[in-house]
């Protein structure tokens, strides 16, 4: 059964979550090659922290560069369980597919942004203002307004919770197996919706594995993060059958191909 047929046989009768498998084969994956993957987290929230720094221009920098960067970890993970192939390159091999990316990037943003609308101006540009004058006076009486407003942070934040988890593999769909931005988008909402509850709780270990990171420091944290997206990369890849058959998601390409 080809990749594509396999996306669409999962959404239409489910499939099962294996937690525990996917950290598994998450943390073989970093031990297998612990110094690439702990370069390029180095080299990764480098990177990161720079762009933040960058006044304006940094946010048009991070639409071009986190997309690729986002799913390094990903590329170098497949290439190195098909082939053995641990080239520090591979990290960077989503600049291969950074159109597509980048459209899915925008894409999604554009949908938070209008999701969140009502909650701006709920908060008020005013609010907003003071907040960010560093005033503690108008910041006291913004924090009094807000707390009237706390349902209703916890509504968005359950929506954007809702909606972060069923778009996380849009770039894994574009990548492996070469779908266009919105068609990836869409196969992303309708694959992890199927089991929405285990990718959430999948997501919630990911993020105490990060927290223990933390607390190991800066050795951790550089640890952590290539574990749980290797392992994030494992569930992708037995869920869509990666590497299964002749198909053409064996071979990492830049086409576009609609579902």
């Amino acid at each position: 059964m080809s990749g594509k047929n396999m996306i669409q046989n999962a959404i239409s009768y489910g499939y099962e979550f294996k937690i525990g498998d996917y950290i598994s084969r998450g943390f073989k994956i970093f031990k297998d090659n612990p110094g690439g993957f702990i370069g390029f987290a180095v080299l990764f929230f480098i990177i990161s922290i720079v762009i933040q720094m960058i006044p304006l221009l940094g946010f048009l920098i991070a639409i071009v560069v986190s997309p690729p960067l986002s799913v390094g970890i990903a590329i170098a993970s497949h290439k190195q369980e098909k082939d053995g192939d641990m080239a520090f390159g591979n990290f960077f091999k989503g600049f291969d597919h950074i159109g597509q990316l980048i459209v899915a990037y925008i894409i999604m943003l554009v949908v938070y942004l209008i999701i969140a609308l009502p909650l701006i101006f709920m908060v008020g540009f005013e609010l907003i203002s003071s907040f960010a004058s560093g005033d503690p006076e108008a910041i006291l009486e913004s924090g009094q307004e807000l707390a009237k407003l706390g349902i209703w942070f916890l509504v968005f934040a359950m929506v954007f919770t809702y909606l972060g988890v069923c778009l996380r593999w849009t770039n894994y769909l574009i990548v492996f197996h070469k779908y266009d931005a919105v068609s990836a988008i869409k196969t992303s909402w309708q694959l992890v919706n199927k089991r929405w509850i285990w990718h959430f709780l999948f997501l919630l270990l990911c993020g105490l594995i990060m927290l223990a990171g933390f607390i190991a420091l800066l050795v951790g944290i550089v640890a952590a993060y290539p574990i749980i997206m290797a392992a994030d990369y494992a569930g992708y890849a037995d869920i869509t059958g990666l590497n299964q058959g002749d198909d053409d998601i064996n071979e990492l390409g830049t086409d576009v191909d609609l579902v």
